[in-house]
């Protein structure tokens, strides 16, 4: 038995005591996930795969070593608890090992986005002042990415021959790596520490950090496991990067129930069909991911020829899932639970439905599950002070759960509008989503949309105004806005409106700069120049109509 502690706005802080097993049991901290004592103690072979990426397996004995000689590496190298250390890696069993590496090194975990270009990638660890870097020492931005940070540490943990050029500390290779003696798995640190750093762009182009404690993703690891019946039989599907939070999702709750992961790498993520191959192939029992790639698997997947009958479960995310797509994915995989889950990164999740057949209308967020508490308030008001709407009104999403992020990094003034104490709740931190919703009669949530200018495209969260500040710094432009087209049942995509001054833009020119500075997803689709932008009466561009003059116009 142990004792659980369950948090509910309504009643503050509970506890229990409740029977569980010793694999799912929560330590705690992340840092003793991939603790081998506590998975044999729940009944996990330590000789049984824990992570794959398609060309290596890891047994558990094997992952822990790894992670603990990579740990002793950052320790050697002068990484203190509390210190920043990015990861630029692309997906692989290296990956995950750095990840849980940096964790029981006591450190901060920042993840890079390996495929963004350098620009993109230097202004978030810029941010974050990492000490030390791992990356790939094929990487081709390996080089001048050094040349920006200057860390004191660059571990090459797939290399034994790193780079001399553009380092500027110590350089540890994969050699040193498996010479070091490994550090054991610490679960001494303190669990209201930093540790992780997720980013995403910033209003003004400034990336935002959002940092996670041990406390918030051992909360949100320790509710996916109960909701989602997680159990060491199970083998996860790891698709989304690692700098992308549904990564969270196979990094701290599969191991927390001693479930293996399948590493999908970039390779395979381009080919719907090799993808559905290798999901068929390792018999993937548990997938997350945006709906986009799983309408890909849908159209391009070859599915009639693949058998999935081992998967049991199919989480998805992060945007709309068009129902006719949805609805033939669940034809094709009749045996499978299907969930849509919804959470902004600040709170990992905090709401989740499962659709049934037959599928006629969008497919709502659904309910809180079990470690949230979410109340609509009306938009108009500060949400501190916002009034509580009535069921079938729209309005302003907020959340209260310990999977919570602490705050953005070294942002106060982010942290003090979007973590909000409310005078029927006094104690309760309350995150402010800025999305709508509305409650319907059966008590399920409908999203719909933002409150201000973030959107996601395929998953990906992007500020629309860093990608008009980036336009317009493209010279020849003297005024920019950027629009989302939303087709019915299609592709969600960028389309950008400029006015330029004197000769037509460059616009093969204009996209290739914004390529070098934007992530790809952020960078728009078109570029239409007009003569001129609708403007509200304050003078600001007004979107809104844009979008009509471009979309339907």
């Amino acid at each position: 038995m142990v004792v659980e502690f369950t948090y509910g706005a309504d009643r503050g802080y509970a506890c229990q005591f409740v029977s569980v097993s010793a694999a799912a049991r929560a330590p705690h901290t992340i840092a003793g996930l991939v603790d081998p004592a506590r998975l044999a103690a729940g009944g996990v072979s330590l000789d049984g795969p824990a992570v794959a990426d398609g060309a290596r397996t890891l047994s558990w004995s094997e992952y822990d070593q790894r992670i603990g000689q990579l740990a002793t590496v950052l320790r050697d190298g002068g990484v203190r608890p509390g210190d920043r250390v990015a990861i630029h890696l692309t997906k692989s069993v290296d990956s995950f090992c750095a990840v849980h590496a940096v964790i029981r090194a006591g450190a901060v975990m920042v993840p890079l986005d390996p495929l963004a270009p350098v620009a993109a990638v230097a202004a978030v660890a810029a941010d974050a002042a990492p000490v030390a870097l791992v990356s790939d020492a094929r990487n081709a931005v390996l080089g001048p990415l050094t040349d920006a940070l200057r860390p004191s540490l660059l571990v090459t943990p797939t290399s034994d021959d790193p780079p001399t050029a553009g380092a500027h500390g110590h350089v540890a290779s994969a050699a040193a790596i498996e010479a070091a003696s490994p550090t054991v798995a610490d679960d001494g640190l303190n669990p209201h520490s930093p540790a992780y750093i997720i980013y995403t762009s910033g209003s003004t182009g400034r990336p935002k950090g959002i940092v996670h404690t041990h406390a918030s993703a051992l909360a949100y690891a320790r509710a996916a496991v109960d909701l989602y019946e997680l159990r060491p039989s199970d083998h996860h599907a790891n698709i989304a990067p690692l700098h992308f939070d549904q990564s969270t999702f196979e990094l701290y709750a599969a191991p927390l129930a001693g479930a293996s992961v399948l590493v999908v790498p970039d390779a395979v993520m381009r080919f719907p069909a090799s993808l559905a191959q290798l999901a068929a192939e390792q018999r993937v029992t548990v997938w997350y991911s945006v709906p986009y790639l799983l309408t890909q698997l849908l159209e391009r997947g070859g599915l009639d020829e693949r058998d999935l009958s081992s998967l049991r479960w199919v989480l998805f995310g992060g945007e709309a899932f068009p129902p006719t797509s949805l609805a033939a994915l669940m034809q094709h995989i009749p045996q499978a639970r299907f969930s849509n889950v919804y959470g902004p990164a600040e709170v990992n999740q905090c709401t989740h439905f499962e659709p049934r057949q037959p599928l006629d209308d969008a497919v709502p967020i659904g309910a809180a599950w079990a470690a949230a508490e979410l109340v609509v308030v009306s938009p108009h008001e500060p949400s501190g002070e916002a009034a509580v709407v009535a069921d079938g009104e729209a309005g302003q999403l907020l959340v209260a759960s310990p999977t919570m992020m602490s705050g953005y990094w070294q942002r106060e003034d982010l942290t003090r509008a979007a973590i909000v104490e409310r005078t029927d709740s006094p104690g309760v931190r309350w995150y402010a989503t800025g999305d709508l919703v509305r409650r319907r009669v059966d008590g399920e949530l409908e999203f719909l949309g933002r409150s201000d200018n973030q959107v996601k495209v395929r998953g990906h969260r992007i500020e629309l105004e860093a990608v008009d500040a980036a336009l317009l710094d493209q010279p020849g432009v003297r005024a920019a806005t950027v629009v989302v087209e939303r087709p019915e049942g299609g592709e969600h995509r960028l389309i950008a409106a400029v006015v330029v001054d004197g000769e037509a833009l460059d616009d093969r020119a204009t996209l290739g700069a914004l390529r070098r500075r934007l992530p790809s997803y952020a960078v728009p689709s078109e570029i239409r120049s007009v003569p001129s932008l609708p403007r509200t009466g304050t003078g600001k561009v007004d979107r809104n109509a844009a979008a009509a003059m471009l979309i339907t116009g």
